[in-house]
Protein backbone atom coordinates (compact mmCIF):
# COMPACT_ATOMS: atom_id res chain seq x y z
CA UNK A 1 0.00 0.00 0.00
CA UNK A 2 1.06 3.62 -0.78
CA UNK A 3 1.07 6.28 1.91
CA UNK A 4 2.15 10.13 1.98
CA UNK A 5 3.85 11.31 5.15
CA UNK A 6 2.97 15.03 5.19
CA UNK A 7 5.45 16.79 8.11
CA UNK A 8 4.15 20.26 7.89
CA UNK A 9 6.00 23.21 7.31
CA UNK A 10 8.55 25.94 9.38
CA UNK A 11 8.18 29.74 9.03
CA UNK A 12 11.19 31.47 9.24
CA UNK A 13 11.21 35.13 8.85
CA UNK A 14 11.35 35.65 5.05
CA UNK A 15 11.29 32.08 4.53
CA UNK A 16 8.94 28.85 4.19
CA UNK A 17 10.23 25.82 4.11
CA UNK A 18 8.39 22.16 3.89
CA UNK A 19 9.27 18.84 3.83
CA UNK A 20 7.03 15.62 3.32
CA UNK A 21 8.20 12.04 2.60
CA UNK A 22 5.76 10.05 0.17
CA UNK A 23 5.73 6.12 0.55
CA UNK A 24 6.44 4.52 -2.88
CA UNK A 25 6.95 0.62 -1.63
CA UNK A 26 6.89 -1.56 1.24
CA UNK A 27 10.69 0.29 2.42
CA UNK A 28 10.88 2.93 -0.11
CA UNK A 29 9.75 6.79 -0.14
CA UNK A 30 10.58 9.97 -2.03
CA UNK A 31 11.49 12.90 0.76
CA UNK A 32 10.90 16.17 -0.43
CA UNK A 33 12.27 19.81 0.64
CA UNK A 34 10.45 23.18 -0.62
CA UNK A 35 12.37 26.58 0.65
CA UNK A 36 9.75 29.09 -0.80
CA UNK A 37 10.66 32.89 -0.65
CA UNK A 38 8.25 35.48 1.18
CA UNK A 39 4.67 36.09 -1.14
CA UNK A 40 4.73 39.76 -0.66
CA UNK A 41 6.16 41.72 -3.40
CA UNK A 42 8.89 43.65 -1.57
CA UNK A 43 10.33 41.71 1.54
CA UNK A 44 10.24 45.21 3.30
CA UNK A 45 9.05 48.95 1.99
CA UNK A 46 11.35 50.80 0.09
CA UNK A 47 11.92 54.58 -1.12
CA UNK A 48 13.87 54.05 -4.49
CA UNK A 49 14.85 57.10 -6.34
CA UNK A 50 16.06 57.05 -10.15
CA UNK A 51 19.04 59.38 -11.06
CA UNK A 52 19.04 59.11 -14.48
CA UNK A 53 21.56 60.63 -16.53
CA UNK A 54 20.16 63.40 -19.56
CA UNK A 55 23.51 64.08 -21.05
CA UNK A 56 24.00 64.79 -24.90
CA UNK A 57 25.64 61.25 -25.31
CA UNK A 58 22.50 59.53 -24.24
CA UNK A 59 21.28 60.54 -27.79
CA UNK A 60 23.42 58.35 -29.75
CA UNK A 61 23.75 55.67 -26.46
CA UNK A 62 20.41 55.68 -25.56
CA UNK A 63 18.09 57.19 -28.84
CA UNK A 64 15.21 55.33 -28.42
CA UNK A 65 15.15 56.15 -24.62
CA UNK A 66 15.21 52.54 -22.96
CA UNK A 67 17.00 53.58 -20.27
CA UNK A 68 13.72 55.64 -19.33
CA UNK A 69 11.26 52.52 -20.59
CA UNK A 70 13.58 50.09 -18.21
CA UNK A 71 12.88 52.66 -15.09
CA UNK A 72 8.97 52.71 -15.89
CA UNK A 73 8.80 49.03 -15.83
CA UNK A 74 10.81 48.63 -13.10
CA UNK A 75 8.36 50.66 -11.35
CA UNK A 76 5.06 48.97 -12.10
CA UNK A 77 7.16 46.00 -10.46
CA UNK A 78 6.84 47.97 -6.63
CA UNK A 79 3.86 47.93 -4.61
CA UNK A 80 1.95 51.41 -4.17
CA UNK A 81 0.44 50.01 -0.81
CA UNK A 82 4.16 49.72 0.78
CA UNK A 83 6.66 51.68 -1.43
CA UNK A 84 7.92 54.99 -2.69
CA UNK A 85 9.45 55.91 -5.77
CA UNK A 86 11.18 59.47 -6.89
CA UNK A 87 13.81 60.90 -9.45
CA UNK A 88 16.71 62.78 -10.55
CA UNK A 89 16.89 63.86 -13.94
CA UNK A 90 20.25 65.22 -13.95
CA UNK A 91 23.60 66.02 -16.51
CA UNK A 92 25.76 68.79 -16.07
CA UNK A 93 23.51 69.95 -13.44
CA UNK A 94 20.28 68.85 -12.11
CA UNK A 95 17.49 69.76 -14.36
CA UNK A 96 14.49 68.56 -12.13
CA UNK A 97 13.65 66.43 -9.42
CA UNK A 98 10.34 64.55 -8.85
CA UNK A 99 9.92 63.76 -4.86
CA UNK A 100 9.39 60.40 -3.29
CA UNK A 101 5.58 59.30 -3.68
CA UNK A 102 3.55 56.18 -4.17
CA UNK A 103 1.99 58.00 -7.15
CA UNK A 104 3.62 55.92 -9.51
CA UNK A 105 1.78 57.20 -12.95
CA UNK A 106 3.25 60.82 -11.86
CA UNK A 107 6.68 59.53 -11.29
CA UNK A 108 7.04 57.67 -14.56
CA UNK A 109 5.37 61.09 -16.51
CA UNK A 110 8.22 62.88 -14.76
CA UNK A 111 10.76 60.09 -15.82
CA UNK A 112 9.50 59.89 -19.45
CA UNK A 113 10.23 63.53 -20.27
CA UNK A 114 13.94 63.32 -19.56
CA UNK A 115 16.05 64.22 -22.39
CA UNK A 116 19.38 64.27 -23.62
CA UNK A 117 21.87 67.28 -23.96
CA UNK A 118 24.42 68.96 -21.38
CA UNK A 119 27.37 67.62 -19.54
CA UNK A 120 27.71 64.90 -17.07
CA UNK A 121 28.07 65.80 -13.32
CA UNK A 122 27.86 62.89 -10.98
CA UNK A 123 28.12 64.58 -7.37
CA UNK A 124 25.09 66.79 -8.46
CA UNK A 125 22.97 63.31 -9.44
CA UNK A 126 24.03 61.87 -5.96
CA UNK A 127 23.37 65.01 -4.14
CA UNK A 128 19.74 65.85 -5.53
CA UNK A 129 19.17 61.72 -4.63
CA UNK A 130 20.56 62.27 -1.38
CA UNK A 131 18.35 64.84 -0.72
CA UNK A 132 15.24 63.35 -1.89
CA UNK A 133 15.97 60.96 0.57
CA UNK A 134 16.76 62.73 3.59
CA UNK A 135 13.44 64.83 3.02
CA UNK A 136 11.05 62.19 1.79
CA UNK A 137 12.60 58.72 3.24
CA UNK A 138 10.46 56.97 5.80
CA UNK A 139 11.64 55.26 8.98
CA UNK A 140 11.95 51.64 8.65
CA UNK A 141 12.10 51.54 4.79
CA UNK A 142 15.03 50.40 2.43
CA UNK A 143 16.50 53.27 0.90
CA UNK A 144 18.00 52.57 -2.78
CA UNK A 145 19.50 54.86 -5.57
CA UNK A 146 19.19 53.66 -8.86
CA UNK A 147 22.12 55.47 -10.58
CA UNK A 148 22.61 55.56 -14.38
CA UNK A 149 25.32 57.24 -16.49
CA UNK A 150 27.31 56.84 -20.10
CA UNK A 151 30.01 58.83 -19.37
CA UNK A 152 32.87 60.40 -17.60
CA UNK A 153 32.19 63.10 -14.88
CA UNK A 154 32.56 65.04 -11.64
CA UNK A 155 32.95 63.10 -9.09
CA UNK A 156 34.61 63.27 -5.36
CA UNK A 157 35.48 59.81 -4.64
CA UNK A 158 34.78 58.13 -1.03
CA UNK A 159 37.40 59.50 1.87
CA UNK A 160 37.81 63.02 -0.02
CA UNK A 161 35.54 65.79 1.55
CA UNK A 162 32.39 66.81 0.16
CA UNK A 163 32.12 62.83 -0.72
CA UNK A 164 28.29 62.15 -1.75
CA UNK A 165 28.83 58.96 -1.68
CA UNK A 166 30.45 59.06 2.10
CA UNK A 167 26.90 60.61 2.72
CA UNK A 168 24.83 58.13 1.70
CA UNK A 169 26.75 55.65 3.48
CA UNK A 170 26.40 57.62 6.65
CA UNK A 171 22.70 57.80 6.03
CA UNK A 172 22.22 53.82 5.21
CA UNK A 173 21.15 54.55 1.78
CA UNK A 174 22.27 51.97 -0.98
CA UNK A 175 23.38 52.64 -4.49
CA UNK A 176 23.36 50.62 -7.36
CA UNK A 177 24.85 52.03 -10.35
CA UNK A 178 24.70 51.12 -13.81
CA UNK A 179 27.29 51.95 -16.57
CA UNK A 180 26.10 52.18 -19.95
CA UNK A 181 28.23 52.18 -23.01
CA UNK A 182 31.84 52.46 -23.17
CA UNK A 183 32.35 55.97 -21.85
CA UNK A 184 31.99 54.94 -18.43
CA UNK A 185 34.38 55.40 -15.67
CA UNK A 186 34.10 51.78 -14.19
CA UNK A 187 36.15 52.71 -10.68
CA UNK A 188 33.60 55.17 -9.78
CA UNK A 189 30.59 53.43 -9.85
CA UNK A 190 32.17 50.54 -8.62
CA UNK A 191 32.72 52.36 -5.96
CA UNK A 192 29.90 54.10 -4.65
CA UNK A 193 28.00 50.97 -5.23
CA UNK A 194 30.62 49.05 -2.87
CA UNK A 195 30.86 51.13 -0.24
CA UNK A 196 27.20 51.61 0.14
CA UNK A 197 26.19 47.88 -0.24
CA UNK A 198 24.91 47.93 -3.23
CA UNK A 199 26.26 46.75 -6.80
CA UNK A 200 27.61 47.86 -10.08
CA UNK A 201 25.89 46.56 -13.20
CA UNK A 202 27.28 47.63 -16.74
CA UNK A 203 25.38 47.65 -19.78
CA UNK A 204 27.16 47.44 -23.66
CA UNK A 205 24.34 49.07 -24.78
CA UNK A 206 20.75 50.02 -24.05
CA UNK A 207 19.02 47.14 -24.85
CA UNK A 208 20.74 45.23 -21.58
CA UNK A 209 19.22 48.08 -19.27
CA UNK A 210 15.70 46.12 -18.97
CA UNK A 211 17.10 43.02 -17.79
CA UNK A 212 19.62 44.85 -15.25
CA UNK A 213 17.05 46.70 -13.75
CA UNK A 214 15.03 43.24 -13.13
CA UNK A 215 17.63 42.39 -11.75
CA UNK A 216 18.12 45.01 -9.01
CA UNK A 217 14.51 44.61 -8.69
CA UNK A 218 15.37 40.99 -7.63
CA UNK A 219 17.92 41.91 -5.75
CA UNK A 220 16.02 44.91 -3.81
CA UNK A 221 13.19 42.11 -2.76
CA UNK A 222 15.46 39.27 -1.87
CA UNK A 223 14.06 37.95 1.41
CA UNK A 224 17.40 35.57 2.22
CA UNK A 225 21.19 35.41 0.91
CA UNK A 226 23.59 32.52 1.66
CA UNK A 227 20.86 29.96 2.58
CA UNK A 228 22.03 26.47 3.18
CA UNK A 229 19.86 23.57 3.51
CA UNK A 230 21.83 20.64 5.64
CA UNK A 231 19.95 17.20 5.56
CA UNK A 232 21.29 13.72 7.79
CA UNK A 233 20.22 10.90 6.82
CA UNK A 234 20.26 7.77 9.19
CA UNK A 235 22.78 4.42 8.23
CA UNK A 236 19.55 2.55 7.86
CA UNK A 237 18.90 4.67 4.64
CA UNK A 238 20.50 4.14 1.25
CA UNK A 239 19.72 6.48 -1.88
CA UNK A 240 17.86 5.27 -4.74
CA UNK A 241 19.76 6.96 -7.62
CA UNK A 242 20.81 10.99 -7.31
CA UNK A 243 18.79 13.96 -5.76
CA UNK A 244 17.09 16.09 -7.84
CA UNK A 245 19.19 18.30 -7.39
CA UNK A 246 23.08 17.50 -6.79
CA UNK A 247 24.23 18.57 -3.00
CA UNK A 248 27.44 20.56 -3.14
CA UNK A 249 28.85 18.25 -0.31
CA UNK A 250 28.11 14.47 1.02
CA UNK A 251 29.55 13.38 3.92
CA UNK A 252 29.97 9.91 5.96
CA UNK A 253 29.31 10.67 9.70
CA UNK A 254 31.36 8.30 12.41
CA UNK A 255 27.90 6.61 13.33
CA UNK A 256 27.48 5.66 9.30
CA UNK A 257 24.80 8.25 8.98
CA UNK A 258 25.36 10.82 5.77
CA UNK A 259 24.87 14.55 6.01
CA UNK A 260 23.76 16.50 2.61
CA UNK A 261 24.73 20.07 2.04
CA UNK A 262 22.99 22.30 -0.55
CA UNK A 263 24.64 25.81 -1.11
CA UNK A 264 20.81 27.41 -1.76
CA UNK A 265 22.64 31.19 -2.64
CA UNK A 266 19.18 33.70 -2.81
CA UNK A 267 16.15 33.54 -2.93
CA UNK A 268 13.27 36.41 -3.80
CA UNK A 269 9.87 37.10 -3.36
CA UNK A 270 7.85 34.04 -4.24
CA UNK A 271 10.79 32.07 -5.29
CA UNK A 272 11.15 28.68 -4.31
CA UNK A 273 13.88 25.96 -4.74
CA UNK A 274 13.00 22.56 -4.38
CA UNK A 275 14.84 18.78 -4.02
CA UNK A 276 13.66 15.69 -3.66
CA UNK A 277 15.39 11.98 -3.75
CA UNK A 278 14.19 8.71 -3.15
CA UNK A 279 15.49 6.19 -0.41
CA UNK A 280 15.27 2.23 0.66
CA UNK A 281 15.23 1.60 4.40
CA UNK A 282 16.46 -1.26 5.26
CA UNK A 283 14.98 -1.23 8.91
CA UNK A 284 11.23 -1.72 9.55
CA UNK A 285 8.69 -0.76 11.70
CA UNK A 286 5.85 1.80 12.38
CA UNK A 287 6.59 5.63 12.03
CA UNK A 288 10.48 4.68 11.13
CA UNK A 289 12.50 8.35 10.99
CA UNK A 290 13.30 9.26 7.15
CA UNK A 291 16.36 11.78 8.71
CA UNK A 292 17.59 11.86 11.16
CA UNK A 293 18.08 16.13 10.93
CA UNK A 294 17.14 18.76 9.09
CA UNK A 295 18.27 22.80 8.77
CA UNK A 296 18.07 25.84 6.68
CA UNK A 297 20.09 28.36 7.62
CA UNK A 298 20.67 32.01 5.63
CA UNK A 299 20.85 35.88 6.35
CA UNK A 300 17.83 37.85 6.43
CA UNK A 301 17.59 41.21 4.59
CA UNK A 302 18.65 42.77 8.03
CA UNK A 303 22.04 41.16 7.42
CA UNK A 304 21.11 39.31 10.50
CA UNK A 305 22.14 35.10 10.35
CA UNK A 306 19.15 32.63 10.46
CA UNK A 307 18.70 29.00 11.37
CA UNK A 308 15.30 26.82 11.29
CA UNK A 309 15.26 23.06 11.80
CA UNK A 310 13.16 21.00 9.59
CA UNK A 311 10.23 18.29 10.64
CA UNK A 312 11.01 15.41 10.16
CA UNK A 313 8.93 12.93 8.38
CA UNK A 314 8.47 9.25 9.43
CA UNK A 315 6.92 6.82 7.43
CA UNK A 316 6.15 2.92 8.32
CA UNK A 317 8.69 0.54 6.56
CA UNK A 318 8.00 -2.74 5.86
CA UNK A 319 10.19 -5.92 4.48
CA UNK A 320 9.38 -6.20 1.11
CA UNK A 321 10.46 -10.45 1.16
CA UNK A 322 7.77 -11.08 3.87
CA UNK A 323 4.92 -12.31 2.20
CA UNK A 324 2.74 -11.82 4.92
CA UNK A 325 0.58 -14.39 7.36
CA UNK A 326 -1.86 -15.02 4.73
CA UNK A 327 0.93 -16.53 2.41
CA UNK A 328 2.49 -18.97 4.70
CA UNK A 329 2.78 -22.90 4.39
CA UNK A 330 2.02 -24.23 8.03
CA UNK A 331 1.07 -27.90 7.64
CA UNK A 332 3.74 -30.49 8.15
CA UNK A 333 4.76 -32.47 5.45
CA UNK A 334 5.90 -36.78 4.73
CA UNK A 335 9.17 -37.19 3.53
CA UNK A 336 9.34 -39.60 0.66
CA UNK A 337 10.40 -42.96 1.00
CA UNK A 338 14.37 -44.11 -0.08
CA UNK A 339 12.74 -46.28 -2.39
CA UNK A 340 11.04 -43.48 -4.02
CA UNK A 341 7.61 -45.11 -3.34
CA UNK A 342 5.11 -43.46 -2.62
CA UNK A 343 3.87 -43.92 1.03
CA UNK A 344 0.10 -43.68 -0.53
CA UNK A 345 0.63 -46.42 -2.83
CA UNK A 346 1.36 -48.12 0.12
CA UNK A 347 -1.06 -47.36 2.64
CA UNK A 348 -3.82 -48.54 -0.23
CA UNK A 349 -1.93 -51.83 -1.22
CA UNK A 350 -1.80 -52.73 2.90
CA UNK A 351 -6.08 -52.15 2.42
CA UNK A 352 -6.51 -54.38 -0.35
CA UNK A 353 -4.27 -57.15 1.09
CA UNK A 354 -6.48 -56.65 4.62
CA UNK A 355 -9.69 -57.19 2.66
CA UNK A 356 -9.02 -59.79 0.82
CA UNK A 357 -7.89 -61.47 3.80
CA UNK A 358 -11.22 -60.60 5.57
CA UNK A 359 -13.39 -62.04 2.70
CA UNK A 360 -10.99 -65.34 2.72
CA UNK A 361 -12.30 -66.21 6.48
CA UNK A 362 -16.11 -66.33 5.69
Amino acid sequence: MVGVIICGSVSAADLTVNKTAVKTGPDTATVTIVVNGSSSTTSASADVVFAIDSSGSMGWNDPSNLRLIAANNFIDKMNASRDQVGAVDWDSSVRGTQPLTSDFALVKTFISAIDASGGTNLDAGLNASNILLDTGGRSGAAHVIIFLTDGEGTYTPSGSPGSEVDYAVSKGYVIYSVGLGSGIVTTDLEEMANVTGGQYFFAADASALDPIFSAIFQQMTTTATNIVVSDTIPNYVELVGDPSVAPNSRVTNADGSTTFTWNVGTLSTSESWIVNYNLRSSKFGENLPTNLGATVSFTDPTGVQQTSNLPIPRVNFEDPNDPGDDTKVNAATIEMQKTGVPLLGMVLAFLMVMGGFLVSKK
